[in-house]
């Protein structure tokens, strides 16, 4: 109840400013290092087209994974992340069924 108070027009500014800081890391990540370009790239452009932040990471956690198979560095890649990873996709397939 007390967030219906602030009217859409006012989180405008401070999603753009959010925005903005989120842009400002990308001068920092390695572009010529594919294997830290490719996660960052298809993160950025899955929370554009979906709108959620939470998707982006999903696709960022994705694409590292595959990355590192397709390199062949898969004992890099931390259990955590693999099994974080697999509830991703496991989510995405119950929303496809849903």
């Amino acid at each position: 109840p007390v967030m219906s108070i602030v009217p859409g027009a006012a989180t405008a500014p401070a999603l753009i400013v959010v925005g903005i800081l989120m842009m400002s890391a990308f001068s920092e990540i390695d572009w010529n290092n594919l294997e830290e370009a490719i996660p960052a790239f298809f993160a950025s452009i899955f929370m554009g087209f979906t709108y959620s932040i939470s998707y982006g990471i999903a696709a960022g956690f994705l694409f590292y994974i595959i990355t590192k198979v397709v390199k062949g560095k898969v004992r890099v890649v931390h259990p955590v992340l693999w099994a974080t990873t697999a509830l991703f996709i496991f989510n995405f397939i119950i929303l496809g069924l849903i």
